[in-house]
């Protein structure tokens, strides 16, 4: 028994000196460690203060240059957004006229891009980019999918998923879309917007469907407005006579069959008005191929901003800095031995 308490004496007493041994070797390396970085923090300022004037001067040219480059060869981009809204099918037609636009643009084919721009050359070669996508966000997303779900018959709604089919959604499935425009120049010429706008509102198909989708609209609004008329007159008519003389026929009905038909007429003529209000609203809606949601700004945005100056003057700050520790290092003391603490 004595033995078997002395064995386990001897394994604890082991362990622990293991223990304070690999304790040892973790504090050596990391005061190794703090002593490498603060030994290569005083190098560093030693070396500023030894070059301190080289540094400088490099600092200087570096923010030279950049100032040159800003001012002779740097060319700005600015950018700006154009939000249409299209009637009528015409979303796929924008598309392609705008993909035309750019093609255009990417082949320097300045002049046929004139006949359809109606720009100048200085303008259209200021032209960098055009191009559009719909305006989307987690909400029209939401009423798509519902849109779909509505549509799909039992066993091919379970097999939806929202994650899979917010990726899919096609662009015409979308109201809104932003055109952006990217140039050299940061005043941006009006007349652009009214070409792109043009080129579909002097479509004649896109014309035939919008006069015909209006003259519907007037006959549906004339069908309402004496549906209107007819409601008001025997839902308020009614009452404004019960006192008058009448001499023919008189039906005569209880109070719940006259409470329940004023309900219905009184429900009739709500859905009336309502259907009134959006017809209206498809009147200012539809009275054009595409609507303008948000116009272009007279002056775009500088997408491209950068510190030309700053920057220049730090990267060959950082390239001179980067020379100095080679040269002392690998120059002055090429037979530099890197000691470490024994542990």
């Amino acid at each position: 028994m004595t033995e078997k308490n002395s064995k386990d004496e001897v394994d604890i007493l082991s362990l622990f000196s293991l223990i304070g041994k690999k304790t040892n070797s973790l504090l050596v390396l990391i005061i190794n460690f703090f002593i490498s970085f603060l030994n290569l923090i005083l190098s560093i300022l030693f070396l500023f203060k030894r070059n301190y004037l080289i540094l400088l001067i490099s600092l200087i040219i570096g923010s030279l240059v950049g100032y040159f480059y800003e001012k002779n060869l740097y060319v700005p981009q600015y950018q700006t957004t154009l939000t249409l809204s299209p009637n009528f099918g015409s979303t796929y037609h924008l598309y392609e006229n705008i993909k035309f636009y750019q093609s255009l643009i990417d082949q320097k084919d300045f002049e046929k891009l004139n006949v359809y721009l109606n720009l100048d050359s200085t303008e259209l070669k200021s032209i960098l980019s055009i191009s559009i996508k719909p305006y989307k966000n987690e909400s029209l997303n939401l009423k798509n999918f519902k849109k779909l779900l509505s549509s799909a018959d039992s066993s091919t709604g379970l097999s939806l998923s929202y994650d899979q089919f917010s990726d899919k959604i096609p662009f015409e499935s979308y109201s809104s879309h932003v055109i952006t425009l990217k140039t050299t120049k940061s005043k941006i010429p009006i007349q652009l917007e009214q070409s792109i706008i043009k080129s579909l509102e002097n479509n004649k198909y896109y014309l035939n469907l919008k006069n015909t989708h209006l003259k519907n609209l007037k006959i549906k609004k004339e069908y309402v407005l004496a549906s209107i008329q007819k409601v008001d007159t025997l839902l308020f008519g009614k009452k404004r006579n019960l006192n008058s003389e009448n001499l023919g026929t008189t039906i005569v009905l209880d109070k719940n069959q006259n409470e329940n038909i004023d309900l219905q007429l009184f429900d009739r003529y709500t859905k009336l008005r309502n259907e009134l209000v959006e017809i209206n609203f498809q009147f200012k809606d539809k009275e054009n191929v595409i609507n303008t949601i948000d116009s272009f700004n007279e002056l775009g945005e500088n997408v491209s901003k950068k510190n030309y100056i700053l920057n220049g003057g730090l990267f060959l700050f950082l390239i001179m800095l980067l020379v100095l520790i080679f040269y002392h290092i690998y120059i002055l003391n090429p037979n530099l031995n890197f000691k470490k603490l024994n542990y």
